[in-house]
């Protein structure tokens, strides 16, 4: 793997060494975006849709599968039932987040519903997109990527990354709680596991402007 912007030990301790060339792919890069949350997944896809690659972002996905009326927006209220409703009917995302990372029983049992049906979409978009325009570039952002074991799905997986600390302040800032935050964070695979496992990792510690120089010195070596 190769890190970009990376400078803590620890996380550089964490990482197995490996060759620069494993970035470069296929002219029609297929990759899967990934990293801890609130260490700038989004910023890295914004960046990729700027530098004219086509991104499938899961997250936005997943609002579409619970949109209200859906299959499984009637699923997930039959599970979790009619208290994460909003008086328009529309599942309260706030609500179900404060359900499900409050217990993790709870969480697989939201996961094995929206996951195969977030999976189907992406999954159908990608063929699409690559049939269509065979030689663009695509990424698909999946924050539990690694969790979900779909890094073989890919030729390369890139990931964000950032320290518990920043993740929490971010998350705050965002309006969760101390106990939220840390909930949040606590859910996912560790940041430093995640780097390990990517083709690219990238250090979002500071500002977007430095996460997308990172991004630059990526996309300009590949061919």
């Amino acid at each position: 793997m190769k890190i970009i912007g990376v400078r803590r030990t620890a996380v550089i301790a964490a990482v197995r060494d490996c060759r620069y060339n494993s970035i470069i792919m296929a002219a029609n890069h297929q990759i899967g975006l990934t990293g801890g949350i609130a260490c700038g997944k989004s910023t890295l896809a914004e960046g990729l849709r700027a530098r004219g690659w086509h991104v499938i972002d899961t997250d936005e996905i997943a609002h579409r599968v619970l949109a209200r009326g859906g299959e499984t927006w009637k699923i997930v209220i039959d599970a979790f039932g009619p208290s994460i409703l909003q008086p328009d009917q529309s599942i309260d995302r706030k609500v179900l987040g404060r359900l499900v990372f409050a217990d993790p029983l709870l969480r697989v049992k939201l996961n094995e519903i929206t996951h195969p049906a977030i999976r189907s979409v992406w999954q159908r978009e990608r063929e699409e997109r690559a049939r269509t325009h065979p030689t663009h570039s695509l990424a698909v952002m999946i924050p539990l990527l690694f969790e979900c074991e779909l890094e073989q799905m890919f030729s390369a997986v890139w990931c964000a990354g950032a320290s518990r600390s920043t993740q929490l302040n971010r998350l705050k800032a965002r309006g969760l709680s101390e106990t939220e935050a840390a909930q949040r964070v606590a859910s996912q695979m560790p940041v430093a596991e995640k780097m390990a496992r990517s083709t690219v990792a990238f250090w979002g510690e500071g500002t977007p402007a430095t996460l997308l120089l990172q991004l630059d010195q990526v996309t300009a070596r590949l061919s």
